[in-house]
This record gives structure tokens, C-alpha cells and sequence, in this order.
């Protein structure tokens, strides 16, 4: 049996908790990530490069994951606490690691991909996911800017270049600005911050 849920909706509620995206525009600066009662970062972040550690922090306290990883039994056995976000590739997944993990619920990834009209990315799942548990507390987001940047981990190849110049090929399978309009909705104002990826764009 995987871990209950409900162990997760106790440790996320009422608590300052931030959300670490994972633009490459946070690259040279420094967010105090770090001071939250809870880090949540996604994907690649469980491995930040030393550039990323000194803009977005080292704690992790959750790590919310997408799609099958070869390195999801590494994940469990180095982070605290690790989230299977995609309703995909679960079958894949060993029974003694479905123990360790948390699960994002399907039907909220249904609910999620119909309001969007698109595929939900693991950032926009892991608000949808605190939304729902917070209670009084609070949300901020760091390294969000909605796909207009890449992620600092992504690496185009030759082939993959020239396809996103011809059209051929889109960067990603989400719709920001869906997703924009969706977060900024998805909780009150006075308990969601979305900082700036660039401090010139806070003004």
C-alpha cells in the first residue's frame, strides 16, 4: 500500500509553504525558499546544480514527481517525503517503491486536464494538489514563470532545435496560460505570493 494521504493533507496544512518551480530565469539570484516551514520542489530538483542551490535553496521536504523515472528509487531513498504526480507509468512502479510513495489522486488529474483543456504540468498539479489541503495557511511560488522560459534543466538537441524553429515541434505539452489563469485563481490572495523569476519584474 502506498503512504496515506491523508498523512500528507495533516503535514501541508496550515503551514508557510513554498513551491519551488524550476525556471532557469531564478539562475544568478538568491530566494529565501529555505525560511518556509515546507519546501515542495519538483522533478530534477531532488539533484539541484550549484547554481540552482544558491538561487532556490537546499531543503526539500517533498518532491513532487511526473512520468517514469529511472531514478524514482533513489528519490525514496534519499528525500523525506516523494509525490507520484501523473496518473501514467504507475504500473511501472515496483511494489516495495509504491510503499514509500504518496499519490497525487487520478480523478484529480482528470478534473485538473478538463479544466485546462491540456495536459497539467507537475508544478500545476502540486498547487492543485496544496489548494486542496492548505487550510489557513500560506502558498508561495518561486521559479514560476508560466513556460515563458525553460527549465534549467532542459537540453535541446540538434534534431529537437530545429524542429521547434520549423513549428514541427512544440517546447512542452502544457497550456500556460491556462495554468496561469488557474493558479492565480486557486487560492484567496491574501494566502498566495507568486514572486517574480527576475527582480526587475516585480515593479
Amino acid at each position: 500500500m502506498p503512504q496515506p494521504f491523508d498523512q500528507m493533507a495533516e503535514f501541508l496544512a496550515n503551514k508557510n509553504i513554498a513551491l519551488v518551480g524550476n525556471s532557469r530565469k531564478v539562475l544568478g539570484q538568491s530566494f529565501p525558499v529555505d525560511d518556509h516551514d515546507v519546501v515542495i520542489r519538483m522533478n530534477f530538483a531532488w539533484q539541484l546544480p550549484q547554481a540552482m542551490q544558491e538561487a532556490v535553496g537546499t531543503r526539500t521536504d517533498l518532491l513532487c514527481v511526473s512520468g517514469a523515472k529511472k531514478e524514482i528509487n533513489d528519490m525514496v531513498a534519499t528525500l523525506p517525503r516523494v509525490m507520484y504526480m501523473s496518473p501514467k507509468s504507475r504500473d511501472l512502479l515496483t511494489d516495495a517503491t509504491r510503499q514509500k510513495l504518496y499519490f497525487y489522486p487520478t480523478e484529480w488529474w482528470q478534473s485538473l486536464y478538463e479544466t485546462l483543456g491540456a495536459r497539467p504540468s507537475t508544478g500545476c498539479m502540486a498547487v492543485d494538489m496544496v489548494r486542496r489541503v492548505i487550510g489557513e495557511g500560506h502558498l508561495t511560488l518561486y521559479g514560476f514563470d508560466f513556460f515563458q522560459s525553460d527549465s534549467w534543466h532542459k537540453r535541446y538537441s540538434l534534431l529537437e532545435r530545429l524542429r521547434l524553429w520549423l513549428g514541427l515541434q512544440k517546447p512542452h505539452p502544457h497550456d500556460g496560460d491556462q495554468e496561469a489563469a488557474f493558479i492565480k485563481a486557486a487560492l484567496p490572495r491574501e494566502q498566495l505570493t507568486i514572486v517574480p523569476t527576475r527582480q526587475s519584474e516585480a515593479s
